[in-house]
């Protein structure tokens, strides 16, 4: 019996390899690529799922995206000309300042503070637009005006849970260092550290609920025995609930970039310490010269990771504070869900999503470029 020519075996496994990658290929365009191509569409729509979109063009990233920034001026006293303060609950013309100057407030028992008095938000902002933020530059006040001020409120918090990345690595890297040590119950260290890591996110938040609650929470119990202030509503508090996200974020994140850390100081080459004890460098010259290099790759992919995951954050805010108090957790994530399913603005959280992309996007690829000045990798 003849044997099959090449053609034909090449034909064969050609046709074999087309088949084991078509059951990926179509997945990926059946449930990402489709769906993602056809959100972008909606982006330019305006559909409330009982309608045919209604194509509207760049309304709904124009509605996301512009911003409006205006002087504030101060509020002029109609009878006497002058410029208007609020001293304590008083409103009072410029010249009489002087009066409340050493009182104390007995409303408060503190002295008196006297603030400009500001116009009013609306006087300067287009129509349409609402205050999203007041800031001082050189002696004069401004104010920031957005169409849709809760999404760009809800951006800046986004932005701010990024400071849980470079704390929660520095602790990661401390704690995986100290049980690459030889020491004993290493691996029930491990074990323990890693535990947050698989309990489910839902039952996450309630135990950082209980922790945060300010009557009987373990933090200010905790707080309490060190002489502080113990009565803290941390998640209520609209000074302290990002702060307390962090908190709970580091915390939940913490084992999985830990055992990150350890199997990359296990890939360090032992050759190397053995080099630089024998040119006489200490622990921290060691650290800087041998562990620390062979580590920029680690830390590069957990800085990427974590970066991407935090811009996706919205479960452990969702349960723990509903976006409040104010919106001072609103994340990205939670305006786009709320817009979609609440409102049931889906055209316009679709073009809420992507720019939530184009941000992920933007922010790895400057990572990507800087990473070439600190990321040192094996030749």
């Amino acid at each position: 019996m003849a044997a099959p020519s090449r053609g034909r075996l090449n034909r064969s496994e050609t046709l074999w390899g087309y088949l084991f990658v078509a059951a990926p290929f179509l997945g990926f365009m059946l449930f990402g690529a489709i769906p993602l191509m056809g959100s972008l569409i909606l982006g330019f729509t305006e559909w409330d799922l009982a309608s045919e979109p209604e194509f509207v063009g760049m309304q709904n990233w124009s509605q996301a995206l512009s911003l409006h920034i205006a002087a504030l001026p101060v509020e002029i006293d109609e009878a006497t000309g002058e410029p208007m303060y609020r001293c304590g609950r008083e409103r009072v013309p410029q010249s009489q300042v002087g009066d409340f100057t050493g009182r104390i407030d007995e409303r408060t028992n503190a002295p008196y503070v006297c603030e400009a008095r500001y116009a009013r938000p609306g006087s300067v902002l287009p129509r349409g637009f609402d205050e999203w933020h007041q800031f001082n530059l050189f002696g004069q006040q401004y104010i920031v005006g957005a169409i849709d001020p809760i999404f760009w409120k809800a951006m800046f918090n986004t932005f701010y849970l990024l400071l849980a990345i470079p704390i929660s690595l520095v602790i990661a890297l401390g704690f995986a260092i100290a049980m690459n040590q030889n020491i004993v119950g290493a691996r029930l260290f491990r074990t323990i550290y890693y535990t947050p890591v698989i309990l489910p996110i839902a039952a996450l938040a309630l135990i950082w609920l209980w922790i945060f609650n300010p009557t009987y929470g373990l933090l200010n119990y905790f707080l309490g025995q060190f002489g502080i202030e113990s009565s803290v509503n941390w998640l209520g508090n609209a000074e302290t609930v990002k702060p307390a996200l962090i908190i709970m974020l580091i915390w939940r994140g913490l084992g999985y970039q830990v055992l990150i850390y350890l199997a990359g100081l296990q890939g360090v080459p032992r050759q190397l310490y053995e080099a630089a004890q024998i040119d006489g460098a200490n622990a921290w010259q060691r650290f800087r010269a041998v562990t620390w290099p062979s580590l920029t790759p680690t830390t590069f992919f957990l800085v990427i990771t974590s970066m991407i995951g935090t811009f996706q954050i919205f479960q452990e805010p969702f349960i723990m504070t509903e976006g409040g108090p104010y919106f001072e957790s609103t994340t990205m994530v939670m305006v786009i869900q709320q817009n979609a399913f609440r409102d049931v603005q889906m055209g316009y959280a679709s073009a809420q999503a992507w720019i939530l992309g184009f941000i992920i996007i933007i922010f790895t690829l400057i990572n990507f470029y800087v990473s070439r000045r600190w990321v040192s990798y094996e030749s």
